[in-house]
């Protein structure tokens, strides 16, 4: 039987962000099926253009694309190269695919609330949503075809089975194959760079806000325990290690978090104050990552028990038990 790891392709896409190049990858199934699809971008497309080309296909000929997630460097592409074609991903992609206007609404308005009462003076929180409506001006407006969840197979790709592995985005799937223990990872595990555990909004007024580095550290415990050999990422070059990548991630968490903990003074402190005295010459130029950061951790702790939250003057201070 031939390997999976012969039935993948790799093309390389240029991207306007800081995370560099992005990886997608054409699977050569009963269907052909393309993972992700690049920014919106002339370069991009003419790239895949010329990518496919090589490999003996046009975008025609791309049956299905799996999305990993919503983030625009993985999904812009989807309706001006292939408007033939299945798009299929988690549901919690839809609405950012399609841009519905009252969830983007709903988004911005939150994160308005939300750091003011951890206290990111406005002009950061205008900032944060300006950035958020910039990468949306890399995608289009073409929603999903077919939901997929945790466990489904999918049609064409004989072997493989989704796993939800959020954290970096609540939308996030992985394709794992059993048999070859490969894994598909988008940007779940990267080998250079940890995946930034990006703050979201709950999906709907019965949820609570997902606590995203507690999330994305049980889908790397989950990806652990599948044994898997390799994992091709959304950027960089394959995972080859992944217990000793992991190991040295997760001790890099707890190493942050102890840290974290230790700057809390006995009066206590807000998530803002924590984020400018932890990343000084950072914080103004990255509010959002640095941000997910520091509140990422303090949620880590508190889950544990060894942090509680106190509003005072409108404010959220987190105080040591």
């Amino acid at each position: 039987m031939i390997s999976q790891a012969k039935t993948i392709e790799k093309i390389i896409l240029p991207t306007p962000f800081l995370v560099g190049p992005v990886n997608i990858y054409i699977i050569k199934g009963d269907l052909v099926t393309l993972v992700d699809t690049g920014p919106n971008t002339v370069e991009a497309k003419e790239e895949l253009e010329r990518s496919l080309k090589s490999l003996g296909y046009l975008p025609s000929d791309v049956d299905q694309i799996i999305l990993t997630h919503h983030h625009p460097d993985h999904v812009g592409l989807v309706e001006s190269l292939f408007p033939h074609a299945k798009v299929i991903g988690h549901e919690k992609s839809d609405k950012w695919l399609r841009k519905d206007p009252e969830f983007i609404s709903f988004i911005e308005g939150y994160f308005y609330s939300f750091f003011k009462e951890h206290s990111v003076p406005v002009e950061l929180i205008d900032k944060m949503v300006k950035a958020n409506q910039y990468f949306l001006s890399f995608t289009g407006t073409r929603g999903l075809d077919e939901y997929v969840k945790e466990g489904d197979t999918i049609n064409g790709l004989s072997g493989w089975k989704v796993i939800e592995t959020p954290g970096h985005a609540q939308s996030h799937i992985s394709l794992y194959h059993e048999e070859d223990r490969i894994l598909i990872g988008g940007d779940h595990i990267i080998a250079h760079i940890s995946s930034n555990a990006i703050l979201e909004p709950p999906y709907s007024e019965e949820e609570s806000r997902p606590l995203t580095l507690v999330q994305y550290r049980n889908a790397l415990q989950k990806c652990l325990d599948l044994h898997v050999d390799i994992v091709y990422s959304g950027h960089g070059k394959p995972v080859e290690d992944l217990q000793g990548l992991l190991q040295g991630r997760f001790e890099e968490q707890e190493e942050k978090a102890r840290r974290l903990r230790n700057m809390i003074p006995e009066e206590g402190i807000t998530s803002f104050e924590l984020c400018k005295q932890y990343f000084p010459h950072v914080y103004q130029k990255e509010p959002t990552l640095t941000m997910s950061e520091i509140i990422g951790h303090l949620d880590l702790l508190q889950s544990r028990g060894e942090l509680a939250t106190v509003k005072k003057n409108g404010f959220i201070f987190y105080h040591k038990i």
